[in-house]
């Protein structure tokens, strides 16, 4: 929504989701759904063909250009769209674990994992994330780099910027003397909290707390898991504002899933002067988290995090020296995203008029 906010005050913007968020506020713009029905919790996930072969039909040459965010056929919709003559850019910014880790229906997750590279090879741009996200589209689906533009996301620094701790607990109405891990994804698919809510019940840390904002297909297995422990707290989908708070209350933000459908991301927190404690499977970096001066790269797994709550995690005061290192990290505002995005799809736009000339 940042992207679009950003958009909207050079462009006519119009945010389509599968199914309206239920925390949708009011937009200067005008904001769609690709199907019916109420809002269902958990993350948006991938919409029906049939829906989107609808909006190729009906409602794209509405549009001068269509950005199509990921899912898992990145690419389709930009393919229906150039059959109809409306350019369009896919934006990765983040990918599904690979099809072959994932046991259910794994003949049908083949077959998306194959159509997303052979529409992504066609498409005329497309749009990563990161540096590192191009670096994984070439690998997976042979797109020729040249092609993948790296816009990095927005980040909004009025609403994430650096606000005192006792302040925001005071507004939640949170224990100043409580050790506060917040975080915002391991809900859904890909890794989970598992590890995590397992180490905070065995830290033996009377005043540790871990605070779960957001929600998933996960969340009641979760809560389950969590049993009437009061060191953990549910919190669900929060509007953006409390977001914030919760970030600026915290003493450490985590995040364990880097495949979506997070409740914040690790550059707003590093944007509000907090720390961030990654987990990770395979070992390797996580830009733009730098290791023990931005943040921790923890081993995904109950003993790891229990040997990092119990003997690798600063105090509270190193932790909030080490957020103001966090908020000197460069963060790209929305001004220059929008701008770059407006350069991408003018970039587009100008290359299907070339195409209809040719013709």
């Amino acid at each position: 929504m940042t992207l679009a906010r950003a958009l909207a005050l050079e462009s006519d913007v119009t945010a389509i989701f599968r199914r309206v968020p239920a925390d949708c506020g009011t937009e200067s713009f005008e904001i769609g759904a690709l199907e019916g029905g109420p809002p269902r919790p958990g993350p948006d996930v991938a919409p029906s063909r049939r829906a989107l072969g609808l909006f190729a039909e009906l409602r794209a040459a509405d549009f001068d250009v269509v950005l199509e965010g990921s899912w898992s056929m990145s690419g389709k919709l930009t393919a229906w769209c150039a059959q109809r003559g409306v350019p369009a850019i896919p934006l990765i910014d983040q990918l599904a674990p690979s099809p072959w880790l994932d046991p259910l229906d794994l003949g049908h997750n083949l077959l998306a994992f194959g159509a997303s590279g052979r529409h992504l090879r066609r498409a005329p741009s497309v749009i990563a994330g990161s540096e590192a996200l191009r670096n994984s589209i070439v690998d997976r689906w042979r797109v020729e780099a040249d092609r993948i533009a790296v816009i990095g996301p927005a980040v909004d620094g009025a609403l994430f910027a650096p606000v005192p701790q006792a302040e925001a607990r005071r507004r939640l109405g949170l224990a100043a003397e409580h050790r506060i891990i917040v975080a915002g994804d391991g809900l859904g698919p890909g890794p989970s909290l598992v590890p995590l809510i397992g180490a905070v019940q065995r830290a033996g840390d009377p005043t540790l707390r871990l605070h779960i904002l957001g929600d998933g297909t996960r969340r009641r297995a979760l809560e389950r898991l969590a049993g009437q422990n009061g060191a953990i707290t549910f919190y669900g989908q929060v509007p953006d504002d409390l977001v914030a708070a919760h970030i600026a209350a915290a003493d450490l933000c985590v995040s364990v899933n880097e495949h979506g459908g997070a409740a914040f991301t690790a550059l707003e927190c590093l944007t509000a002067g907090r720390p961030v404690a990654i987990g990770t499977e395979n070992g390797r970096g996580h830009p733009p988290i730098h290791h023990l001066v931005s943040g921790f790269l923890v081993d995904h797994s109950l003993l790891a995090w229990i040997r990092f709550l119990q003997r690798d995690c600063p105090s509270r005061k190193q932790l909030q020296s080490m957020g103001i290192a966090a908020a000197s990290s460069p963060m790209n505002g929305p001004d220059w995203v929008a701008a770059a995005y407006l350069e991408a799809i003018e970039g587009v736009r100008r290359g299907a008029l070339r195409r209809v000339d040719a013709r």
